[in-house]
């Protein structure tokens, strides 16, 4: 199968060798690009808190950027989402990883639960991006725990040319697309190409990493959304 993976480069890339491995035919196609803001995740991590909280990978990227000056904070407790969040904030040398398998609200449940039962009475500090949506803060304010959010990065969008979009999803129409974030899939409906030639996407299949991500899809290619039941990417590509 021809699939289009809709994520940063990086993780594209890694995406793309798994796919290939298993005879498919990968086409990495970043939407944005994240610009991290290390002086301020500094700045954060100095501040006092009970402990840590991460809902993407890219949040731990901006930790492993800042080298040996993490090492002071790698015995903090991290509270993640995902088994990938949870192997990279291992592999990033953090030795207290609490995972929640489901959604930014179940890893919101596990944190209230953990605040309520600790007697440390300072806050939750939430690293972030810029644009998220909001489920997880939300479900610590109607339980109560109080959350700091450190902004420590933003995915800047990149502009592709027409052409290249002709080329990459109209020409060769794609059989799957692999949809790893809301934002993602909504900048990826939202291209101009799909408005000049609609009838491109209509015997793709869309893969999404959580129901949450599947809304995002136009209502009138709904039919055509695989959803895994966990947000594993192994699991998604096994969906395949």
């Amino acid at each position: 199968m021809r699939v289009l993976i809709v994520r940063p480069e990086l993780q594209a890339k890694q995406t793309a060798e798994k796919l290939a491995a298993l005879g498919h035919e990968p086409v990495a196609f970043p939407l944005f690009r994240p610009i991290h803001d290390l002086p301020h995740l500094a700045d954060a991590l100095r501040s006092k808190y009970s402990a840590l909280a991460i809902t993407s990978a890219e949040a731990v990227r901006c930790l492993q950027a800042l080298g040996p000056d993490l090492k002071p904070y790698l015995g903090n407790t991290v509270f993640t989402v995902g088994k990938a969040t949870s192997r990279i904030a291992k592999e990033a040398g953090f030795t207290n990883v609490i995972s929640a398998s489901g959604s930014g609200n179940d890893l919101a449940g596990q944190v209230a639960g953990f605040a309520m039962g600790s007697l440390d009475p300072n806050p939750i500090l939430y690293l972030a991006g810029h644009k998220r949506s909001g489920i997880f803060e939300e479900t610590l304010r109607d339980n109560d725990v109080d959350c700091v959010t450190a902004e420590v990065y933003e995915m800047e969008p990149i502009i592709y040319p027409m052409q290249k979009l002709q080329q990459l999803v109209v020409n060769r129409p794609v059989d799957a697309a692999f949809l790893f974030s809301r934002e993602n899939a909504k900048a990826f409906f939202d291209l101009e190409i799909f408005r000049q030639s609609k009838e491109s996407l209509r015997k793709t299949l869309f893969f999404c990493l959580s129901r949450n991500i599947a809304e995002a899809v136009p209502e009138e290619l709904r039919e055509s959304v695989v959803v895994s039941m966990n947000p594993d990417e192994d699991e998604l590509i096994d969906l395949l």
